[in-house]
Order: structure tokens, then sequence, then C-alpha cells
């Protein structure tokens, strides 16, 4: 392999964790010689994106991020807390403090040593939203509020309930020669961070939905099986940052990822000789990439599609609003839409590889037994509205939707839906689950032409970069002007 070539694999690798846009990455395949394996229709289009590449550079300090957002973790308050029992007695095995089950493994010990239950937290945030209600001011007009939380620091009272607490007797018995002061100072600490933790177990789910919404499981791709094949690395690079392209604010649908350039690229992928495809499968479960693994690989890859359909199955299930009308999926004030779309948009992609997978194995069986059903996005007040506008209404989905159990609850095992039930609820609202993904895997009808990725805020497409760096900067199209 030439000294180029391995610079260029190695930064199309690293740019899989990364948001590239597709004309950044058009300049590496070039440079990589994808030219070579395509058309003359593939490389007037791989030339095209990359003399836009050339004409209109990002500039340093874009409106558009290139990396994902990332919990630190929590070592600060696991310190402390760490700090604080070793003043007590011997403390259990260090923790990492990025890792939530890590954590959770170190807590157990220190709650049993404090004489602390070790069932679930109270909440260090709401989980029900809280909602603007009626009230009454000094004038005796009416206006609309946020009521004040019931307890000192929130829900029950903030980090502890002092009646969970050793009271002195069995201090002295069980920890003698301990201050009252530490011990107290203790049990702050540790339930603190068993709070903490809960929140960052929810941030972790966050985070791999959002990535896994996004580029599928190429982070799990490894260097040396993505620098092994140009051709496959070429492909990869090119469908990840097609995925990773941003929603636009439109009435209509969102460009898919699959353009005509990448169809060649794929094809060229899995024509060479030293194709990998269990890297292509990391990305994309078409049924011609998934019959070139082995059936042990596919069992694999179908365990890692379905550990990601649980993790957006928790996130969901926290996301969701028990008291909204699930025919009504349009943004009210207190909803988190960003951790619902991103976790909804997660299941669904973990959801198509996942019947993919399993009818590519022949396992029919398992997916008429058990079918979770699709979970529909939160749509925007105003999109909705431009909806109504042009003559239309929700989506057919979000009514089929609404006749099943929940997904999530089906997928973590607290309710069952079998295919046979999803078929049901189709027929009635004239959808053919068949075509339409849901008791077959989706599949996209259309191949984009390829394009370059547009500088956009909130949606809004912006001809300048740096004029996107600073509407963003003053919080332009998302009401959330910056402070003066």
């Amino acid at each position: 392999m030439k000294r180029s070539e391995e610079v260029v694999l190695h930064r199309l690798y690293f740019g899989l964790r990364e948001r590239r846009p597709p004309q950044d990455v058009a300049v590496d395949i070039v440079e990589l010689g994808a030219q070579q394996w395509l058309s003359a229709v593939g490389v007037r289009d791989l030339y095209a994106m990359m003399r836009h590449q050339q004409a209109h550079p990002r500039p340093p300090g874009s409106s558009m991020p290139a990396t994902w957002r990332h919990h630190p973790g929590l070592a600060r308050a696991y310190a402390a807390a760490r700090a604080a029992v070793a003043v007590i007695a011997e403390q259990p095995a260090p923790a990492d403090p990025s890792d939530p089950a890590s954590l959770r493994r170190w807590l157990a010990g220190a709650l049993t040593l404090l004489g602390l239950p070790g069932e679930q937290p109270w909440p260090a945030r709401r989980t029900i939203p809280r909602r603007p209600a009626p009230m009454t001011s000094w004038n005796g007009a009416t206006f609309y509020g946020l009521r004040k939380p019931s307890g000192a620091r929130g829900d029950r009272g903030g980090h502890a309930d002092a009646r969970d607490r050793m009271d002195a007797a069995t201090r002295r018995s069980t920890l003698p020669g301990v201050s009252v002061r530490a011990y107290r100072r203790a049990v702050r600490a540790v339930l603190h961070l068993q709070q903490r933790t809960e929140v960052l177990a929810a941030e972790r789910d966050r985070e791999a939905s959002v990535a896994f919404g996004k580029a599928r499981l190429a982070y799990l791709v490894t260097e040396q099986d993505f620098t092994a094949c140009p051709a496959t690395a070429a492909f990869t690079a090119y469908y990840v940052a097609r995925l990773n392209m941003r929603t636009v604010f439109t009435s209509g649908r969102q460009a898919r990822p699959m353009d005509t350039l990448a169809e060649q690229l794929l094809a060229a992928a899995l024509a060479a000789s030293t194709c990998r495809p269990w890297v292509l499968a990391s990305v994309l479960t078409r049924w011609s990439v998934l019959d070139r693994l082995d059936d042990a690989q596919c069992g694999r890859l179908m365990g890692l599609y379905y550990e990601q359909l649980a993790a957006s199955a928790r996130s969901l299930r926290r996301a969701y609003d028990v008291r909204r009308d699930p025919t009504h999926m349009i943004v009210r004030a207190g909803d988190d839409s960003s951790t619902w779309n991103s976790a909804s948009r997660a299941f669904n992609q973990a959801r198509t590889g996942w019947l993919n997978l399993t009818r590519g194995l022949g396992y029919d069986d398992i997916i008429e037994a058990s079918c979770p059903g699709k979970v529909p996005a939160l749509v925007a007040a105003d999109v909705a509205a431009w909806h109504r506008r042009d003559g239309r209404d929700q989506h057919t989905d979000v009514q089929v939707w609404a006749d099943l159990p929940l997904p999530w609850d089906v997928v973590l095992g607290d309710d069952s839906c079998d295919a046979n039930l999803v078929r049901e609820a189709c027929m009635r609202h004239g959808v053919d689950p068949e075509t339409t993904g849901w008791t077959q895997p989706y599949r996209q009808g259309l191949t984009e032409l390829p394009a370059p990725a547009r500088d956009l805020v909130h949606g809004v497409t912006v001809s300048s970069p740096l004029l996107a760096a600073v509407l963003r900067q003053i919080g332009m199209f998302s009401g959330q002007a910056q402070p003066r």
C-alpha cells in the first residue's frame, strides 16, 4: 500500500465518527483512485462533487459541527464520592467514571456499606414535562406559568431521603468510630453519584441512538478491516457521509442516503477481490451484502442490531409522555423532540436491519411471533401547519402505530405484538404492510442524484458558511437568541 493511499484511508476511517459532508469525502475518494472503478457517468458525478468542494471550501468554525455531542463522564462526582467513602471504610474496586455499568457496580458496594437501599434513585430530572398552568397575578389577571416542583429541591426533596439513612444506634454499631458528619457527607456524595449515573446511562443511550440513527454500526468497524479493501472503504465512507446529512426544513420528503454514485461505489466494492462484506453490512443490510456473510457473522450482526433496538427503546420509554394522544404526533410545549426524534430514527433503522437479517437467515417464525411496530417522529407545529395548508394530514403510519402496543414495550418484553396484529392494523387504515416496512424490511424506492451537502441553520439553507455561523450564533430560526 502506498504511503499516500494509507494516509487517505486513515483519514476516511476517522471520518466515520465525524460528520464530514459528501463533497469532502469525494475529494479523498478521487485521491484514492475510485475513478478507475466507476462508469463515465459515475466519474462525472464524482468530479462534480470534488469541484464543488474546491470552489466552496468549508471555513474553520463553520455553523455545521463536525463532531457529535458526547457526555464527558462523571469523573468529578465519582472522585468526590470515592473520597467521602474512603474516610469511612475500605471501599469497592475502582470504577470507570465514563461507564454507567462500572459505576453501578461500584455504587452497589458503596450503598451496602452505608446501609442505603439499592433500588432506583429519585430522578435527577423530571420524567413528566412541566407544562404551563393558569395562575392569577396580584391584580386578578390570569396568566400561564410553570408551577414550582414539590420539595425543597424538586421531586421528593432532592438527592436523598433522610429516612433512608441509618439511625444513630445502627451507625455506631455498624460503623464504629465514624462521625455523623462524615457519614452524612458520604451518603450525600454517593446518592448524588447514583442519580447522576442514571442521567449518564440515559445520555449514553441517547448518544448511541444519534450515532446509530445516522451512521448505523460504522463505529464498530475496525481500521484493519476498513483499510484492507480501498473499494469497500470508499463506499462506506461516502455512504456514511450521505447518512449523516442534515434534515432540511421542508413539507416534502427528505433526501434518501443512497444515490447513483453510492450505487456504483457499492457495485465496485462487491466486485473487488479484497471485499470486506462485514464492513459493508455494518452500514447497509441489503440482502446482496448479507449473502456474502456466513451464518455466524449474520447471527452476531442480528444481535448487535437488537441491542441497538433495545437501547433506542429505553430512550423512547423515558421520553414518552403517557398523557399524549398517540394519533397526534405534533410537538407540544415541554416535549423533548430532539431526544424523541433521534431515538425513533435509530429504532426504525435498527428495526429495518433486524428484519433484513431475520428474513435473510430464514427466521420468519420469529417475526411472526414478535413484530414491534414503527415509531413516528414528532413533527414541528409549523411543519404540520404547512402540511395542512398543502391539503395533507399526518402520515397514515401514525394511525397504524396508535392501534398497536407500544413498540418499546414489545422489544423490552413487557408486551406482545405478532405480525398478524400488525397486518390487521394496517388493513384498517388502508396500508400495505409488506411494501411500507411494517412486516418486511423497508426498501428505498428512489435513487437520488449526487448532490453536495448544503450549509444549514436549523434546516434552512444559507448560501454562505460564514453567514450561517453568524445566524446560528444569534439564534436565528430557532427562537433562542443569545443574550447580549
